[in-house]
């Protein structure tokens, strides 16, 4: 008993506090770059239509309704020597960069190719992965600690991470397009994507 009370009053480090607010710095970095600019590349730098990218953007959400559950499932049956929720936004940091950047990456295709390979590397990224990290770092809080008014501060942590990560995106991404890209927005976003993604990776293992 006196253990667990021990606990109860435990508070969190503060570089912990901080480690915890860099997992959603990390995802807004690139989540929010989808959110905000995937439909103006899909139409003015990949040359998809108006309808096929909302299409995509449809399809999307019926697959975010069905793996959010799926990964609660899986983070729920997942005990291993790291913890059970801490591996999978650690394990999957690399393939969350990854399918942003293929997902803002223009391959030579056409018609139909061209909207299947937007579709899948878009739900893939926006969809299953980001799901898969975000669902088990709001499942890791309680595992942080059992006092309440830290948990409290330790999300309040996480916000500030988040709007951090936002500003980013929302300041620099075009700008760094038109700066990496010279032009050639095609160009930009890959570079810009390739630098947000090693910086995601980074916050993320931290």
């Amino acid at each position: 008993m006196k253990n667990t009370a021990a606990k109860a009053d435990a508070k969190l480090p503060l570089l912990e506090k901080i480690s915890y607010s860099f997992t959603d710095m990390a995802g807004n970095l690139l989540y929010v770059t989808i959110s905000s600019y995937i439909l103006y590349f899909y139409t003015d730098v990949f040359g998809i239509s108006v309808a096929g990218a909302g299409i995509i953007l449809l399809v999307a959400r019926f697959a975010d309704a069905i793996s959010a559950p799926v990964w609660g499932s899986i983070v729920d049956h997942t005990h291993t020597k790291w913890g059970q929720s801490r591996p999978y936004f650690l394990w999957l940091a690399i393939p969350f960069a990854v399918a942003t950047f293929l997902a803002f990456t223009a391959p030579n295709l056409h018609g139909t190719a061209k909207l299947w390979y937007a579709g899948f590397t878009y739900i893939l990224a926006a969809g299953v992965v980001y799901t898969g990290i975000q669902t088990p770092i709001t499942a890791n809080l309680p595992n942080l600690t059992t006092n309440g008014q830290e948990r409290i501060v330790a999300s309040q942590f996480r916000m500030v991470g988040g709007a951090i990560g936002s500003f980013i995106t929302s300041t620099f991404a075009l700008p760094l397009v038109a700066f990496l890209g010279k032009g050639d927005d095609k160009v930009g976003f890959m570079w810009t994507m390739f630098i947000f993604g090693i910086l995601a990776v980074i916050l993320e293992a931290v």
